[in-house]
């Protein structure tokens, strides 16, 4: 080889070395560097705030994606500080930016908001974002190849719609890609890394329905069980149907319920792990679920009697209204809570045409309004002042928490002095052989209750009172034995 040949491949190196210095590394927003999409976050605020936006939506959507964008955000605003970022990747970003290599950020959420997140992670030499036209797919392939050429960066995304700028970047990265997505990716460029996000499955999806909450549907069974009409089968059969329909309409409305709190779930210490405040699981596909579980149900309640039907109605609405508003109001939030209790009751007479007396509909309101109690109080234990409480849109003060312990105990107490009067009823003569057996129930129904204050007191009960009890042994011994009770004095 002559010194010539030499010359020659040095500086041929040189080149390269100066090409490779030269290749940028671009990353989306939405899906990629965070777990959400800033434009499902905008309307979900934009919904909540009026849920008659909807209608604005179907016309500003007809003028283009840019211009819905616009007249979304311009009405919102979006605490970014608090949106799922992917921390591996940012890691990766960081360690790319100290080897002196440049980041971009190109997205098709609004550029004025892109750029304030940027303020949070200041890591981007350059920020694209959706201004006039949507800078999505083939609008943001132009841009990237107008101002860097084709093959001058490595792209990171996370969609479909980022199949084209694949193939046009030197490496493609892709973060919580489908199996097809990446299969697709690696046909048309070199895949050098692909982001999995831990824990989306099915463990997700059965936390996003809290099927833990369908506990507090059995008190569908609750009409069956205090008539003794348990050993018609055709009753039983009817009651475990209405049960399975009324639980996909609540876990649909639950999911709904999710949705519009992400933010407040984001800063909340347990419900920051939820699959959609966490980011594990979409708003899309929240939406879907939540639309899924919905139709079934409906659908199911339509086909069992036409009172059953309109009392689960009636039951999400009021659902999406505590959701949207009510939660929001001093004491109407409890009442509504005891009530959407009762409804199951309610419910449950409905569908197997069982008469549902006075006492059954006195004890258990005053039952679940303690319970109600107990969830608000433990959850305002948690917050320290009037700020923290106007944040969240609640009316209360912390002062007012002596006031709902004492509203929440007298309640419960309220409960069991119902129940020892219906021991006296004629009712139970005609129901119960051996009636004074009852008598043990109250005490326990007494015990129970107050244990249950007690814990909430210390500030040990969870925000809420059934996932407490289907963790607590002691309640589970409990509620055993007033099932004992009750079969002996039958």
């Amino acid at each position: 080889m002559n010194q010539d040949t030499v010359s020659i491949k040095v500086k041929n190196n040189k080149k390269n070395q100066h090409s490779v210095e030269k290749i940028l590394l671009v990353v989306d927003l939405d899906g990629t560097l965070i777990y959400s999409d800033l434009l499902y976050e905008g309307l979900l605020i934009l919904l909540r705030k009026n849920p008659l936006y909807i209608f604005s939506l179907l016309i500003w959507i007809l003028k283009g994606k840019a211009y819905f964008k616009k007249e979304i955000f311009n009405r919102i605003h979006i605490p970014y500080e608090l949106l799922p970022t992917n921390k591996e990747l940012i890691s990766f970003l960081e360690t790319e930016l100290s080897k002196g290599r440049q980041i971009i950020l190109a997205t098709a959420s609004l550029k004025s908001h892109a750029q304030e997140i940027a303020k949070t992670l200041p890591i981007f030499d350059n920020i694209f974002g959706t201004e006039e036209v949507n800078l999505k797919g083939e609008n943001k392939l132009k841009l990237l190849i107008d101002e860097y050429g084709e093959f001058r960066f490595d792209y990171i995304g996370n969609s479909r719609s980022d199949i084209k700028i694949f193939a046009k970047s030197r490496y493609s990265y892709l973060v919580n890609p489908s199996k097809s997505l990446e299969r697709k990716t690696s046909q048309i460029s070199e895949l050098k890394y692909s982001w999995k996000l831990k824990g989306n499955n099915v463990t997700d999806y059965i936390k996003a329905i809290r099927a833990y909450q369908w506990l507090k549907n059995l008190l569908i069974f609750i009409p069956i069980i205090t008539s003794h009409s348990f050993n018609s089968l055709n009753l039983m059969l009817l009651t475990i149907t209405a049960f399975f329909a009324f639980s996909m309409i609540a876990s649909s409305g639950y999911i709904v319920n999710d949705l519009l709190d992400l933010n407040s779930d984001r800063i909340h210490p347990r419900k920051r792990f939820r699959p959609f405040a966490s980011g594990r699981l979409s708003i899309r596909s929240g939406v879907a679920l939540s639309l899924i579980l919905f139709t079934i149900g409906i659908i199911v309640a339509s086909r069992l009697n036409y009172s059953f039907f309109i009392t689960v109605l009636i039951y999400f609405i009021t659902s999406l209204s505590y959701s949207l508003y009510l939660k929001k109001i001093a004491l109407y939030d409890v009442f509504i809570l005891a009530l959407l209790y009762s409804i199951r009751v309610i419910a449950g007479g409905l569908v197997s045409g069982i008469s549902i007396s006075f006492w059954l509909i006195a004890f258990s309101t005053f039952l679940f309004l303690s319970l109600a109690f107990v969830k608000r109080y433990s959850e305002l234990m948690n917050i320290k002042s009037k700020t923290d409480l106007m944040e969240r849109g609640r009316e209360y003060f912390t002062t007012d928490l002596n006031l709902l312990q004492i509203m929440g105990i007298v309640s419960g107490f309220m409960s069991v002095v119902v129940f020892a009067l219906y021991i006296n009823s004629p009712e139970v003569i005609r129901l119960y052989t051996h009636a004074q057996i009852l008598w043990g129930i109250s005490l326990l129904f007494l015990f129970w209750i107050s244990r249950i204050w007690i814990i909430t007191n210390r500030g040990e009960m969870t925000d809420d009172p059934i996932l407490f009890a289907v963790k607590d042994a002691k309640s589970y011994f409990i509620f055993i034995m007033i099932g004992l009770m009750l079969l002996l004095a039958i």
